[in-house]
């Protein structure tokens, strides 16, 4: 564990470097050895796991093994997409993965058609109520089978480049705990998971037709089904769960049309304007936001923020 914790606080930055790294090596062994010390140039590795690589393959070739030859992969026609129901992007802190997500995943699943992919892209930073040890959130975060892809990052200082002459409000209401950083933290990891989910639609030649936006923590509650539900048609509009509070939407959970998603999950683009609603509060800033893209359907058997698990829960791992 301590020799790892680098790479424990690094995932995404490693993730990031490894699905950009490419070689023009004509042999597997040398892909492996650039490989190796293009991670050690960038500060993942030491030098003398380097070493160690290179001694494995000395070995190897000492033996008489024989690498497989590099397959060239051919262009892929981007008329052959594969089509791909739904895509889940779940942020949050990286707890409740049993009480809250896994229970919301199976609700999904048997109220969509089709294939579900599952982008997990977690916060490690600890909730300050936190109770259950992090060594335990981590490994059931990583022993959850369910999802195509998996993030852990640390919480940065990020700057969302809101115009100096611009002066957002950041209202808030009695009952509401607000802070502004962690909204910013919130808005940014929307934002990751969406390019997330991009990326990979690149990488593997897939085209999602619908986004599904979920928190780790949300407790289930949805319609019986969405596929059939005469209120609404998932190609078109947005639905979301009313706020329990006061009179607009809440932002705990959405489900749409992939290209209308877009607009949900990269609000965070949008702070680095100045729109003429300087409202800030989550919610009605959401609200507001997507109204100049879409239409949004509010759905009051939808869960949201309102009934996600209390951090710091000692049963909520």
């Amino acid at each position: 564990m301590d020799n790892e914790q680098q790479l424990y606080h690094q995932t995404s930055a490693f993730v990031q470097f490894l699905s950009s790294w490419s070689s023009n090596e004509s042999t597997l062994d040398r892909r492996i050895k650039q490989l190796a010390r293009d991670i050690a140039r960038n500060q993942f590795w030491q030098w003398k796991e380097v070493e160690i690589i290179d001694a494995w393959i000395d070995d190897l070739h000492s033996v008489g093994y024989k690498f497989p030859k590099i397959i060239q992969q051919k262009s892929i026609s981007q008329t052959n997409k594969i089509k791909r129901r739904t895509a889940v992007c779940v942020t949050g802190l990286a707890e409740c993965i049993q009480e809250g997500w896994t229970l919301t995943y199976n609700n999904l699943r048997n109220r969509l058609q089709g294939d579900i992919d599952t982008f997990l892209f977690l916060s490690s930073t600890s909730s300050s109520k936190q109770s259950v040890p992090s060594s335990t959130r981590f490994k059931q975060i990583r022993s959850y089978m369910n999802s195509t892809v998996t993030i852990l990052y640390e919480d940065r200082v990020i700057d969302p480049n809101i115009p100096l002459d611009c002066k957002p409000e950041f209202q808030l209401r009695n009952h509401v705990t607000f802070s502004v950083p962690a909204y910013f933290q919130q808005l940014w990891s929307l934002n990751q998971c969406y390019d997330l989910v991009k990326d990979y639609e690149k990488r593997y030649n897939i085209e999602y037709q619908i986004m599904v936006r979920s928190r780790i923590d949300i407790l289930p509650k949805m319609p019986s089904t969405f596929e059939r539900s005469d209120k609404f048609n998932i190609n078109t509009t947005i639905l979301v769960p009313p706020n329990r509070y006061f009179p607009s939407i809440d932002d705990g959970f959405a489900i749409g049309p992939i290209n209308l998603m877009k607009h949900y999950m990269t609000r965070w683009l949008s702070l680095r304007e100045c729109p003429s609603d300087r409202n800030f509060h989550p919610e009605t800033y959401l609200n507001n936001y997507l109204k100049r893209f879409t239409t949004v359907t509010v759905d009051s058997n939808i869960s949201g923020a309102a009934d996600a698990i209390p951090h710091g829960r000692t049963n909520c791992h």
